[in-house]
């Protein structure tokens, strides 16, 4: 119950005690260099891009439902390609991939949509860009919910699937 005061301290490079706003600046850009270097260094995002116009991105456990999703969708005419991410902060094939896809879904387990988070402030895109399929249920995320989700994205935005052709 009694009260404390704090103060901005740091430490530089060497870890030696300092209240210096310079050395605090230059141990900020130094981390930045870093974080930079950690993209290029991090385990890559898997992308299997068949040039479809629409893109899945998954990660983690919501990779176990991903190859029967991909199986009924397309049976319903509905063809994705996918990016799994593995590692943050996030590569340039993830934002390429997002870039190069419409609609892009994001597949994630959590109420607040947290990737979705990580990768509009890391990556600039426009939130606008990511259609959200957010399960968190307390279970795992099952293929059905995903290929529902989708499809009825489709359905309300009315873009066609393909339709198999009967002679």
């Amino acid at each position: 119950k009694g009260s404390f005061f704090t103060r901005g301290t740091s430490r530089d490079e060497y870890a030696v005690y300092t209240e210096d706003p310079d050395v605090y600046s230059n141990n900020m850009n130094r981390l930045l260099k870093k974080w930079e270097s950690a993209r290029n260094l991090l385990p890559a995002a898997e992308v299997n891009d068949t040039l479809q116009s629409a893109g899945l991105i998954y990660y983690g456990t919501t990779a176990i439902p991903m190859k029967e999703t991909l199986a009924l969708l397309a049976e319903a005419g509905v063809f994705i390609d996918t990016l799994r991410i593995r590692s943050f902060p996030f590569g340039p094939e993830v934002e390429t991939f997002i870039e190069s896809h419409l609609p892009v879904f994001l597949i994630e387990q959590n109420r607040d949509a947290q990737m979705k988070t990580l990768i509009v402030n890391d990556l600039g895109i426009s939130p606008e860009r990511i259609e959200s399929i957010l399960y968190f249920g307390g279970m795992s995320i099952s293929a059905d919910f995903i290929f529902n989700a989708v499809v009825d994205y489709y359905d309300q935005m009315n873009i066609p699937r393909l339709q198999e052709v009967v002679s």
